[in-house]
């Protein structure tokens, strides 16, 4: 009698030890910035957290990359596995907390979700999503040839547009303004030009892809010596306020 009461007493410990070790609650949460453009790098942050007032056991987190971004790296030994980053973080204790960041770099324009699981007995997931942009970055280029030319000669400006930027450039308009020791002879160009006197404008380009170039001529005759500025104004959607640029030359 007093070996089962003893085993009695024995289990009933055990099982308030159990009751009382209680149970694990765990959430996750992943944070990530609104914004990033085209070829720039995105860091997500991870957070674990045992709300419960147990261990949780085996706890393992994945991050899984979706399209539109590429692996770059992640911390507290967190590896690639396929589509997946997997964090094996082992027993999360009761109260504690876990911070987990991983960098991806954006390779196509988009909006891009990205969702992370954490499991153990139960799963759970949290999600961010963000926007990736692309930027024209649009150069403009004026070179003269012959210089130096002669009263009564015929020169050519070349001017070129180039968009080096990762997004669609729109409505690029070239204006330029010949000094008074030269007169317009002919254009050449994507659009048409208008002559008014010294001013040539052309119509504006619907659209320059990005890396894509557009190139403009202009013949002009010298018609009297001096170093003069050929003058070159660029405007498009994207742009703040015009792109200016001056091309010296000497006419003897």
């Amino acid at each position: 009698m007093r070996t089962i009461a003893l085993q009695s007493l024995l289990l009933l410990g055990l099982l308030t030890a159990v009751v009382g070790a209680g149970a694990p609650i765990i959430e996750i949460t992943k944070s990530c910035p609104e914004l990033r453009y085209l070829g720039r790098d995105v860091t997500f942050e991870i957070i674990v957290t045992n709300r419960g007032d147990g261990p949780a056991l085996n706890v393992v987190v994945k991050d899984t990359v979706t399209g539109g971004v590429q692996f770059v790296s992640a911390d507290s030994e967190g590896a690639r596995a396929g589509n997946d980053i997997v964090w094996q973080l082992g027993t999360l204790a009761a109260g504690k907390t876990r911070t987990l960041k991983t960098t991806l770099r954006c390779d196509q324009i988009g909006k891009v979700l990205n969702t992370a699981t954490v499991s153990y007995c139960a799963e759970s997931a949290a999600s961010c999503a963000f926007e990736v942009k692309g930027i024209p970055a649009i150069l403009l280029e004026c070179v003269d040839d012959p210089d130096p030319t002669e009263v009564g000669g015929v020169l050519t400006y070349t001017i070129t547009v180039v968009n080096q930027g990762s997004a669609l450039g729109t409505n690029i308009a070239i204006n330029c303004t010949l000094p008074p020791e030269e007169d317009y002879v002919s254009s050449t160009g994507p659009t048409t030009a208008k002559v008014d006197g010294k001013a040539v404008s052309f119509a504006p380009i619907p659209s320059l892809a990005a890396k894509a170039t557009a190139v403009f001529t202009l013949k002009v005759k010298g018609v009297a010596a001096g170093d003069v500025r050929f003058k070159v104004e660029m405007t498009s959607d994207q742009l703040g306020r015009p792109v200016m640029e001056t091309e010296s030359t000497h006419i003897y």
